[in-house]
């Protein structure tokens, strides 16, 4: 407990030497998009049910559950239930400079059990596993500058830190689990045993005043810290939204996630939700169904599929 109790602390401690600088901001022309500010929040996704697929990361050697494996397509087939939480911070630095910063954390719990001598049959070849565990904390930088009054570019770098060191089967299981329940993305949260460098660059437009669209493109490039192998993920996500002059939304997103050294090197997911957005600071908030399109978490409708409530929740300033 020392370690997450420390990274808290760290955080506590950073935001506390920033607040100086954040008083004295005013807000601009450029409050509409989400890139710019000081944002400070909390997000819960979580499992409508458990997943009956390939268990993520999974495989079995000599009748055991360890890790390894392809995220989609392991050895065994099985289900896993998974809710991660994450605090994320975006601090405003100098014009369009900003910190950002996440605290992630996660329970999963996986069943893992394979095809028996008949057609039809299934044999558990392991226990259930199941943990709560502190995921990987990230810190990085992006830049947003305005180039047209309508339209904001985006563009940073972040790296995350893998503080869980020897994890154990229940804390494997509870990663692997918790992989899923974003649509593969956001992977650096709960990678074990990887060091996570991001590069990400997007856009967000403002049509008109009630049209607001949103497109990001992210890649991963994960270092084993273990002798393990290098992970290489691409994610690509759009949104678009309507929204009122008080700052009430609904809108609808769309991502697909490129686990490229894996089998499966695709995962399509699509999001219905509704917000709160406030034009200047105040408090924000979103309410979503992600529901996963394709195989292997797909169709989300579907018993047995991928489908998350996903809640963010926090304050600008």
């Amino acid at each position: 407990m020392r370690q997450p109790a420390s990274s808290l602390a760290a955080l506590s401690l950073l935001l506390s030497c920033a607040a100086p600088a954040l008083a004295a901001e005013t807000v601009t022309e450029d409050g509409w998009a989400k890139s710019q500010g000081f944002r400070l929040g909390v997000e819960a996704d979580v499992l409508t049910r458990t997943i009956e697929a390939n268990l993520p990361g999974r495989e079995i050697v000599s009748g055991d559950l360890t890790s390894g494996g392809d995220l989609t397509s392991g050895g065994a087939e099985g289900s896993s239930f998974a809710a991660s939480f994450a605090v994320v911070a975006q601090i405003k630095l100098v014009a369009g400079l900003h910190l950002d910063a996440e605290l992630p954390f996660a329970y999963g719990s996986s069943q893992a059990s394979a095809a028996g001598p008949a057609e039809g049959d299934a044999a558990t070849v392991a226990p259930e596993l199941e943990g709560f565990f502190f995921g990987n904390p990230s810190i990085g930088l992006h830049y947003s500058a305005s180039v047209l009054p309508m339209l904001m570019l985006i563009g940073g770098l972040a790296a995350s830190i893998p503080i869980t060191q020897e994890p154990s089967n229940d804390t494997k299981a509870a990663a692997a689990a918790a992989l899923a329940v974003r649509g593969y993305f956001d992977s650096q949260r709960v990678l074990l045993e990887h060091v996570p460098l991001r590069a990400r660059g997007g856009i967000e437009l403002r049509l008109i005043e009630a049209f607001h669209v949103r497109s990001d493109l992210v890649a991963m490039f994960a270092v084993p810290t273990d002798g393990g192998d290098t992970e290489f993920f691409i994610e690509q996500g759009n949104e678009a939204e309507l929204r009122s002059l008080g700052g009430f939304g609904v809108g609808a997103r769309l991502q697909a996630a490129f686990p490229l050294t894996e089998t499966d090197k695709l995962q399509l997911a699509a999001e219905p939700f509704v917000g709160v957005e406030p034009p200047s600071s105040g408090m924000y908030f979103r309410a979503g169904l992600l529901v996963a399109l394709d195989e292997p978490l797909g169709f989300g409708w579907e018993q047995g599929k991928l489908a998350t409530v996903r809640v963010a929740l926090g304050a600008k300033f």
